[in-house]
């Protein structure tokens, strides 16, 4: 009779260390699987690479990332409006800035979506539907070069703290509207 009680409790001792084995192997493989991603704040803006590429440059340009401002009108219209562009779509203008010409490239939103991982982006100016006035677009981008098609961006260039305030100029006059 001890035998019979002994095989009784072996076997759910076995039968439990089966289950926990199984669940300890799921949770391993789960936990694996799952790759933590760090979120990137964009509270101002950050510089991205790879963005368009443009004639006689192999690698893309840098693009300088920032958040949209939904409750303003869509920073395409703005740009038109400030700028006297005959159109709101291929956006590309010229400036001068300290007697230096610079080429301003703004990209559109699938243009940003196709150059760019956004999903780790973190937006901290999201509004509700009906305080939407312009776009719902999250993130905006804008790449830069000078009279001989060199990135004014990218960290070699000796023009990039010259292109930065002027689009941090510019971002802070569209979110001032």
């Amino acid at each position: 009779m001890n035998r019979l009680i002994m095989f009784h409790v072996e076997r759910k001792i076995k039968t439990l260390f089966q289950r926990g084995f199984f669940l300890f192997l799921l949770f391993g493989v789960l936990q694996s699987c799952v790759t933590p991603r760090q979120a990137i704040d964009v509270s101002d803006y950050i510089l991205v690479e790879n963005g368009k590429q443009i004639y006689g440059k192999e690698e893309g340009l840098t693009a300088f990332i920032f958040q949209n401002n939904p409750k303003k009108v869509i920073f395409a219209e703005f740009l038109g409006n400030k700028y006297n562009l005959m159109k709101f779509t291929d956006i590309e203008y010229w400036i001068t800035l300290e007697g230096m010409k610079f080429k301003v490239f703004f990209y559109e939103n699938d243009e940003v979506n196709k150059y760019f991982d956004t999903t780790d982006y973190v937006a901290s100016n999201v509004v509700s539907d009906s305080a939407v006035v312009g776009s719902k677009v999250k993130f905006l981008a804008i790449s830069v070069v000078n009279e001989y098609n060199e990135d004014c961006l990218s960290d070699s260039s000796l023009f990039k703290n010259i292109v930065i305030n002027y689009l941090k100029d510019l971002k802070d006059e569209y979110n001032n509207l």
